[in-house]
C-alpha cells in the first residue's frame, strides 16, 4: 500500500480520535457550564425578587401611612366638633373615594355617645351603618357584610373619643389597584380573622384564604397563585397604622430584568468561550502531525478570520448595539404600560432593522422609502424620548416622492439630531423634512450638548461620498446659532 495512502489513514485516525476527546471534553465544560448558570440564576432571581418585594410593601405602607394621617387629623378635629372641617378633609383628600361613612363617639364618663354622623350618600345607607351603641371591639380592623356591599370598620382612637369609620371595600381595592404599584407583583390584607379586605381579584373580598399557613411570618415561600397561574415569592410584612393588626402579603412573580439577563449572557458566553479555546487546542494539536495539513488549515482558518471580520465590521456599520438595547430597553417598560402601543412598537422596530439588514449595492433610495424609514425610526426614538421630541414636519410633493436621495441619508441626521443635542421638555427638539427648489432640507434646532465638539461625523461624510460617486452638486452642511441644517439635492437615476 503507498505510504502516502497509510499515513493520510493513520492521520484521520488520530483526528478522530483527538475530535471525540475534544467533544467529550467541550460538552463536559458545557455542562458544568449551564449548572454554574442555573445556580447563579437562582441567586438573583431569588435577591431581585426580594428586593421587589420590599419595595413593594413599603409603597403600600406610604398608601396606607397617608390614610393614617388623615384619619388622625379627623380625629382631632371630631374632639373639637369641627365636623365641617372634617369633611373638607374628606373632600380634599384621596379616601373620599372609598370612605362611605363615619360617626364619631365621645366618652363622658366611662360611656360612649353619639356626636357627629356623616354618610357619604344618604340616600343609600346601609342599615348596619345606623347603630346605637359603639361596638366593644375598636382594636382593629373588622369586616363587615352589609346589604349592599362589603364595608370594613376602622376605629381611630381620639383624646376624648372613638372615631368610627366606614370603608368601602371594592372601591379601595380599585384605589389601589389604580396607583400603579402592583407592576410584577400583587397584594393580599386579611383581618385578624382571616377575612380577604385586598386583593387584585374582588370575588376574594370576604371570603377566608384558601392555603392554610402552618407558621408566620411566611418568608422566602415559592407558591405557586392561584391568581396568576404562576410561581411567585411569597413574604409576609409587618404594616403599622390602621392595619397593624392585619396579615399582608407581597407576591411577586418569579421574573428577571434585562440587566440580570445580560450579566448571566456574560457568564455564558466567557464559558463558552472556553470551551471553544479547548477546541481549538484540540484541532493544534492535530495539525502538529501534519506540516502541510496544518498549513492548509491554517490558510482556511486566516481566510475564514478575515471573511468573519469583514462580515462583522459591516454588521456593525448596520446595526447600532446601543440603539439596539435602548429601543429594547423602552419596549421593556413600554409592554407593562400600553400593549398595544408596544405591539405598534415592535412591528415598528422590526421594520427598521429590517431596512437596516437588506442589501443594496447603488447606495440610493427613493425619498418615499426614506420617509417611510425616517417616520418609523421617529417613532421608535419619540417612545424613548417622549416630550422632548417635538413631531416630526415633514412637507414633500407627491411628484418628487419618485426621486432619489443617498440611502439612510434621512435616518442618518435625526439620530444625528437626537444623538449630539440635549433633550428635555422645556425646549423639545424640532426635526423638519421641507422639499424647496429641488432638493430636501433637513433642518434641527440646536442645543448642543458639548458645543466645543464637531457634531458632523461618519453619517454625514457617507452621506457626502454618494453624492461624489454619482457627480451631483448641492451637498451642503450650515450651521447658525439656532438651527443645523443640510441639504440633500435630488439624485435623477436616469441621468447617471
Amino acid at each position: 500500500m503507498n505510504k502516502y495512502i497509510v499515513a493520510s489513514i493513520s492521520f484521520t485516525r488520530n483526528r478522530i480520535r483527538i475530535l471525540g476527546l475534544a467533544l467529550v471534553f467541550v460538552v463536559s465544560i458545557y455542562i458544568i457550564m449551564f449548572r454554574v448558570i442555573d445556580q447563579r440564576l437562582e441567586r438573583l432571581n431569588k435577591r431581585i425578587l426580594k428586593e421587589v418585594s420590599l419595595e413593594k410593601s413599603e409603597l403600600v405602607q406610604k398608601e396606607f401611612d397617608d390614610f393614617d394621617r388623615i384619619f388622625h387629623l379627623m380625629g382631632l378635629a371630631a374632639d373639637e366638633g369641627q365636623q365641617e372641617f372634617m369633611n373638607k378633609l374628606i373632600e380634599q383628600d384621596s379616601v373620599k373615594q372609598f370612605l362611605v361613612a363615619y360617626s364619631y363617639w365621645k366618652s363622658e364618663s366611662g360611656v360612649y355617645s353619639e356626636k357627629l354622623t356623616w354618610y357619604n350618600d344618604k340616600s343609600v345607607i346601609d342599615s348596619i351603618f345606623i347603630q346605637t351603641k359603639l361596638f366593644e371591639d375598636i382594636t382593629s380592623a373588622t369586616f363587615i357584610q352589609g346589604k349592599n356591599g362589603m364595608y370594613l370598620r376602622i376605629h381611630i382612637k381620639t383624646n376624648k373619643g372613638v372615631l368610627q369609620l366606614i370603608l368601602d371595600l371594592y372601591k379601595f381595592n380599585t384605589y389601589i389597584a389604580n396607583q400603579n404599584i402592583g407592576m410584577r407583583a400583587y397584594f393580599e390584607l386579611y383581618d385578624d380573622h382571616g377575612i380577604c379586605i385586598m386583593h387584585p381579584d374582588l370575588t376574594h373580598i370576604g371570603k377566608k384564604r384558601k392555603e392554610v399557613i402552618m407558621s408566620y411570618p411566611i418568608r422566602d415561600s415559592v407558591i405557586l397563585s392561584d391568581h396568576l397561574g404562576l410561581e411567585v415569592l411569597l413574604e409576609e410584612y409587618k404594616l403599622n397604622g390602621i392595619f397593624s393588626d392585619s396579615k399582608f402579603f407581597v407576591n411577586v412573580v418569579l421574573l428577571m430584568t434585562a440587566d440580570e439577563v445580560r450579566d448571566i449572557g456574560n457568564t455564558a458566553f466567557l464559558l463558552g468561550a472556553l470551551g471553544i479555546a479547548t477546541m481549538l487546542l484540540f484541532m493544534f494539536l492535530i495539525d502538529l502531525q501534519n506540516r502541510k495539513a496544518k498549513q492548509l488549515m491554517l490558510r482556511n482558518l486566516e481566510y475564514q478570520k478575515e471573511d468573519a471580520l469583514l462580515r462583522f465590521e459591516n454588521l456593525k456599520r448596520k446595526v447600532d448595539p446601543h440603539f439596539l438595547f435602548n429601543a429594547l430597553g423602552s419596549l421593556q417598560q413600554l409592554i407593562g404600560k400600553d400593549p398595544i402601543q408596544a405591539k405598534a412598537f415592535v412591528v415598528k422596530m422590526a421594520k427598521v432593522y429590517r431596512k437596516f439588514l437588506s442589501r443594496d449595492e447603488t447606495g440610493l433610495t427613493t425619498i418615499k422609502e426614506e420617509i417611510v424609514l425616517a417616520e418609523e425610526y421617529f417613532f421608535l426614538q419619540k417612545i424613548r424620548f417622549a416630550d422632548t421630541l417635538n413631531p416630526l414636519e415633514i412637507n414633500i410633493s407627491t411628484e418628487s416622492m419618485a426621486l432619489y436621495i443617498p440611502r439612510f441619508s434621512l435616518q442618518i441626521l435625526i439620530e444625528n439630531a437626537i444623538k449630539h443635542n440635549e433633550l428635555n421638555k422645556e425646549k423639545p427638539l424640532s426635526i423638519s423634512i421641507i422639499e424647496t427648489h429641488g432638493q430636501l432640507v433637513v433642518q434641527n434646532t440646536v442645543l448642543l450638548k458639548n458645543p466645543d465638539v464637531d457634531s458632523s461625523g461618519y453619517g454625514t461624510q457617507m452621506i457626502a461620498h454618494v453624492y461624489d460617486f454619482y457627480h451631483v452638486q448641492g451637498f451642503e452642511i450650515q450651521y447658525t446659532e439656532a438651527y443645523f441644517i443640510v441639504y440633500l439635492p435630488f439624485i435623477h437615476i436616469d441621468s447617471q
